[in-house]
């Protein structure tokens, strides 16, 4: 099991990262992106992810595996990194990337289940990042599991509470659903939407810390299911 000891209650349920297997959330965001996607949605544009289509998304989701298994991981995040993701991918039908992704993923997976892989909780958020993505783009509902939403929540937050105390902010709280907190920090929100969450302070100040990638520069008009 991984991580830390940290409660958080959701939706009426009190869950705790000590119980969140880090493994185990990212394998059944793989599976069901595998049941969503096909090569007739290869096209299909995805507008979380501008200048990407559902192609480009699973090329870089079988590509991180790809490169953490090969050790390929100077520049990891940038966007010359994922770039090369996608541009490997590029010949690749999309039921050829699922199966790479399937075939390399459980080593990874086995790895984010275990203790050394606490570190590594990022690619459980970026999986299920793109996952909404995708479910966005195909017209779906914003939909996650309520473990995975409590988890993110408590990271995010903390992250959140970190960044303004580096920053020498007074501490603020913000008052937003799970998925709003998950979507909005990862920057699939604009600035303004985010703004229009429910602070105990002005947020204006606070927006440079909210956003761990940058903003969104228009509304994905997405909705929570």
């Amino acid at each position: 099991m991984a991580t830390t000891i940290a409660a958080v209650r959701c939706r009426g349920t009190t869950f705790t990262r000590m119980s969140f297997d880090l493994g185990e959330s990212y394998r059944d965001a793989r599976v069901r992106i595998g049941q969503l996607v096909d090569d007739d949605l290869a096209t299909v544009a995805v507008p979380a992810t501008p200048g990407w289509d559902v192609h480009d998304v699973v090329a870089h989701l079988s590509g991180i595996v790809e490169d953490a298994l090969t050790g390929n991981m100077d520049g990891v995040t940038t966007d010359p990194w994922t770039a090369a993701q996608v541009e490997r991918g590029r010949s690749k039908s999309v039921r050829d990337l699922l199966e790479q992704w399937d075939a390399g993923a459980p080593l990874v997976e086995g790895f984010l289940s275990s203790p050394e892989g606490a570190d590594s909780f990022r690619a459980v958020l970026d999986v299920h990042c793109h996952e909404a993505d995708l479910r966005h783009a195909l017209g779906l509902p914003g939909e996650l599991p309520d473990p995975f939403l409590a988890w993110a929540h408590t990271v995010l937050i903390e992250g959140f509470d970190e960044a303004v105390a580096d920053a020498g902010l007074p501490s603020v709280t913000v008052d937003a659903s799970p998925f709003e907190v998950f979507r909005g920090r990862l920057g699939r929100r604009t600035p303004a939407e985010v703004e229009a969450y429910r602070w105990s302070a002005d947020p204006a100040p606070y927006l440079d810390t909210w956003f761990v990638f940058g903003s969104a520069t228009e509304p994905l008009g997405e909705h929570e299911g």
